[in-house]
């Protein structure tokens, strides 16, 4: 153990000093107010730090420094995040997590808490609240509980705060995944209802799932046709920010050759109206669906359900799970299953392939060599109101 002179309280006015000798053998002098017993409870711990070979001072300006940050509240703890972190996502991160942070503002006792005196018991209330007054979905308040569940982390890595408070926050469970079926005669019905360019960038959508926004802003300059085979690549901006290659099939080649023509350059599917692209087609796109009385899940038919009829048409002819999710630009296979529908009535013509054990009256029992039936399109369909 390390030897150290004592630490001599002095009175100098109305306050007290510690004299001592820190660990270089510098002689120190460090007003600790004017309470005696604090002044006594200071020269204990400075002779406990300079036994550990810490240096009273730079402990304490940590511990002020941290004292600090640590009084910053979420409103200002977004400003750091957006700056250190938010601008190198993408633009479409960054418009949610301004919107997340929008919609927390309008809670005053959560956004302005500092954030050390954050818990989670604090933003279950705001995340059950939200849902009661504003008639939110869970989905929303996960998301924004994951937003800020986001932000502490980052503080945590930067040491604004030694621990995240919501680490280990469970959000609450969600609707069950939307089951989509639109079978191959009831997309034809669809296309031939929407006008052209519209049913070109829905079918465009079922042949490649790309997501809405990949496709409205896709650009002559992004898609490569292949000169051998009829395939060919599109660079896609995914979530995240990453820039990726895409694989692009005969039925979407055919299309994309049919509506590019003769052009060089622009964006591949132009609105007639403004002569540039499209930034929404819901209007059209719902108005075709309402017609055909299109649902799923007792809601109707969305734009984004489109990935879902990519998925689950490949899956049924044999593509599997895995080799789905580099397709869908899914990072986890459990996400691609949320995308794949399957109809059990569908499935249960399998059953067929199971072979007999016992046989009772059948001359030969059943092998397992009986044909495996094909399923098709027609298998499933989406609920169609009259």
């Amino acid at each position: 153990m390390a030897r150290i002179k004592t630490i001599k309280i002095v009175k100098r006015g109305c306050g007290y000093q510690l004299y001592y000798y820190n660990l270089r053998g510098e002689r120190r002098r460090l007003s600790v107010g004017s309470d005696y017993q604090q002044a006594q409870c200071m020269a204990t711990r400075f002779t406990e730090w300079l036994l550990e070979g810490k240096d009273p001072e730079r402990v304490m300006k940590k511990a002020q420094m941290r004292k600090e940050k640590n009084a910053i509240t979420l409103r200002d703890l977004f400003l750091v995040f957006m700056e250190r972190h938010g601008k190198l996502r993408s633009k479409k991160m960054q418009l949610s997590y301004e919107n997340s942070f929008n919609n927390i503002c309008r809670c005053p006792s959560l956004i302005n808490t500092e954030i050390d005196f954050l818990s989670k018991g604090l933003v279950l209330d705001y995340m059950h609240t939200r849902i009661k007054n504003d008639g939110v979905k869970a989905a929303t308040v996960n998301r924004e509980a994951a937003f800020m569940k986001c932000m502490l982390s980052k503080a945590s890595e930067w040491d604004i705060i030694d621990t995240n408070p919501l680490q280990g926050l469970k959000l609450l469970q969600e609707a069950e995944k939307r089951d989509v079926y639109l079978n191959l005669e009831q997309a034809q019905v669809l296309l031939n209802t929407l006008p052209n360019p519209i049913a070109d960038i829905v079918e465009f959508a079922i042949y490649t799932g790309f997501r809405k926004e990949n496709i409205l802003s896709l650009r002559i300059e992004s898609v490569r046709f292949h000169d051998i085979t009829s395939t060919g690549e599109a660079m896609l901006s995914i979530k995240g920010g990453r820039t990726e290659l895409y694989p692009l099939g005969p039925a979407s080649i055919e299309l994309l050759k049919r509506v590019i023509g003769d052009r060089t350059e622009g964006y591949v599917f132009i609105n007639p109206q403004t002569q540039s692209r499209y930034i929404s087609i819901h209007k059209t796109f719902d108005r075709g669906v309402r017609r055909l009385g299109l649902t799923v899940n007792g809601t109707k038919l969305r734009i984004h359900d489109l990935r879902h009829v990519f998925a689950t048409w490949l899956h049924r002819e044999g593509v599997s799970l895995d080799a789905l999710r580099p397709l869908m630009g899914h990072k986890n296979r459990s996400t691609t299953d949320r995308y794949t529908t399957i109809d059990r009535l569908a499935v249960g013509k399998l059953l067929s392939y199971m072979p007999r054990i016992r046989n009772f009256g059948n001359e030969k029992a059943l092998t397992n060599k009986t044909s495996r039936p094909k399923l098709t399109h027609t298998d499933t369909s989406v609920v169609m109101s009259s």
